[in-house]
């Protein structure tokens, strides 16, 4: 069981983007029953819900080739995001045993490649491939981090050994912004989500599953970036993930990331963007 006080600096993290949720209840999607008596360790119970929030932590290397506004720069952002809260249509967050005491943790492991191009005194990126495991932590007793050490991996830490997967990622479509000032930004992004069969035994409804999930949010904290030279940078930040039956009109993720600029999401920061079990 995770002890009492790093319970309590998750939960709080938790909670503070749980009241970004009541600021979006236009941002619906289609509702969705999670099973969480199928987590080893934890109480019977159902939940549904349309969205989870979930908080980011992650290492950019990018490369400048073109000099300043000549664009085609490639990039690799290495990093992994933490689950917070189910949410509902109304835009209030759900009751769950997610970072519960006695309950579990949902973290994923991503990686990001693409190019980008200065814009308005910022960076435009376009992503290319995105490759992402989504894991249940039983016990809330695994330890992540990332370093600024170009090429390393997250560093996965704790009592992971009981941990496993239930959703694999790859992209459809996505990009992201850092804003003029190079401290924050927003991405969007629309993936392919296919489940294991523990994450068929989690996600319960629909059945099947929906195929697409639309991640959108903001980047609160870009330390190291530059306009003019390669740069490794450390960005932390937090959004919303939504599922798709099928893939939306045009426009459609645009409008998500619109629709969350500003809500001014805090996630939490620790240092060196740990997150401690």
């Amino acid at each position: 069981m995770k002890p009492l006080s790093s319970f309590l600096r998750f939960a709080l993290s938790a909670a503070a983007i749980s009241a970004a949720l009541i600021s979006a209840p236009a941002l619906a999607g289609p509702l969705f029953t999670v099973n969480e008596g199928s987590v080893p360790g934890t109480a019977a119970n159902q939940v549904v819900a349309d969205r989870i929030s979930f908080e980011y932590h992650a290492r950019v290397e990018q490369t400048i080739v073109g000099g300043l506004g000549g664009g085609n720069d490639p990039f690799t952002q290495t990093g992994f995001l933490t689950k917070a809260a189910f949410g509902s249509p109304t835009g209030g967050s759900v009751p769950s045993q997610l970072n519960a005491l006695n309950g579990y943790g949902i973290y994923g492991l991503f990686t990001i490649t693409g190019q980008s191009d200065t814009l308005a005194g910022g960076i435009h990126a376009n992503f290319q491939t995105l490759t992402m495991t989504l894991y249940i932590d039983p016990n809330q007793d695994t330890s992540l981090s990332v370093s600024n050490v170009a090429g390393s991996p997250v560093n996965v830490g704790g009592a992971s050994g009981d941990d496993y997967a239930i959703v694999t990622y790859t992209l459809d479509l996505g990009e992201a912004h850092i804003f003029a000032g190079l401290a924050q930004g927003d991405f969007k992004a629309l993936l392919n989500a296919t489940l294991t069969p523990q994450g068929q035994l989690f996600f319960v409804n629909p059945n099947p599953f929906f195929p697409l999930e639309s991640l959108s949010g903001n980047t609160n904290s870009f330390i190291g970036g530059s306009l003019t030279n390669s740069f490794i940078a450390m960005a932390d930040g937090g959004g919303l993930e939504l599922f798709q039956a099928a893939v939306p009109e045009p426009g459609t993720i645009a409008l998500l990331g619109i629709g969350l600029f500003g809500l001014g999401m805090t996630a939490r920061r620790q240092q060196g963007g740990q997150r401690q079990a």
